[in-house]
C-alpha cells in the first residue's frame, strides 16, 4: 500500500494570495533555524490572508479514489484543528488518515524534523512516503531526506531545484498522482 503525504495550503486548499503564502517561506526558515514556534495561522493573518475564504481544489475529491489504495496524511504548518474543520466541511476527512501540524511537534515543515516526524506517525522509513507539495521547498528538503517527490506546480512556476534535488515527478493535478496508482486512468472531468 502507497503511502502519501499532502501539503495541505496551494495543494488541498485554494489560497487567494498564493504569493503573500510562499512568502513566509524565509519567516518559517528563519523561525526554524531559531527553534521559534507560533501559530501559523497568525503569521498567515500579518500577511492579510483569510483562511475562512479557503476553497478546495476540484482536483482534491480525487483523495476518495487515492484512498483505496493508500494511506493518505496531510502535512501542514497550519493547526491541526483548522485543517480538520476545513477536511470535514468538505467531505474529505473521512479519507485522510491523519494530520500531521507543525503544531504537533513545534517545528514547521520543512525542517527536517517535521519529515522524520511525519515518517513516526505514518509508522514507515521516509523512503516509503510520496510527499505531493506545491511548495519548492517542502520538496527540496523532503528529497534530501529520502522521500519521494511530487512537484504540483499548478501555477507553472519557475523554480531552480539544486541539480541533485529534483523532484521525482513535477505534475499540475493532482490528477496524476491517482493515476500513476491505478491501473486505468482516471475520468479527466476533474
Amino acid at each position: 500500500m502507497y503511502v502519501f503525504a499532502f501539503n495541505f495550503l496551494g495543494t488541498i486548499a485554494k489560497l487567494s494570495d498564493f504569493k503573500s503564502y510562499l512568502d513566509l517561506g524565509c519567516v518559517i526558515n528563519t523561525y526554524n533555524l531559531a527553534k521559534v514556534y507560533v501559530p501559523f495561522s497568525s503569521l498567515l493573518q500579518t500577511k492579510g490572508i483569510n483562511l475562512n475564504k479557503l476553497e478546495l481544489f476540484d482536483d482534491s475529491l480525487l483523495l476518495e479514489e487515492l484512498s483505496y489504495r493508500a494511506r493518505i496524511y496531510i502535512v501542514t504548518n497550519l493547526e491541526k484543528m483548522i485543517v480538520k474543520q476545513f477536511l470535514m466541511k468538505n467531505n474529505i476527512d473521512i479519507y485522510i488518515q491523519d494530520i500531521i501540524s507543525a503544531e504537533d511537534i513545534k517545528r514547521y515543515k520543512p525542517s527536517q524534523e517535521f519529515f522524520e516526524y511525519l515518517a513516526k506517525r505514518a509508522n514507515t522509513v521516509k523512503g516509503a512516503i510520496n510527499l505531493v507539495s506545491s511548495n519548492p521547498q517542502d520538496i527540496i528538503v523532503a528529497k534530501s531526506l529520502g522521500l519521494k517527490t511530487y512537484w504540483l506546480n499548478r501555477y507553472s512556476v519557475e523554480y531552480l531545484f539544486p541539480a541533485n534535488l529534483q523532484p521525482d515527478n513535477i505534475i499540475k493535478t493532482i490528477t496524476s498522482v491517482v493515476e500513476s496508482t491505478a491501473q486505468h486512468k482516471v475520468e479527466s472531468s476533474r
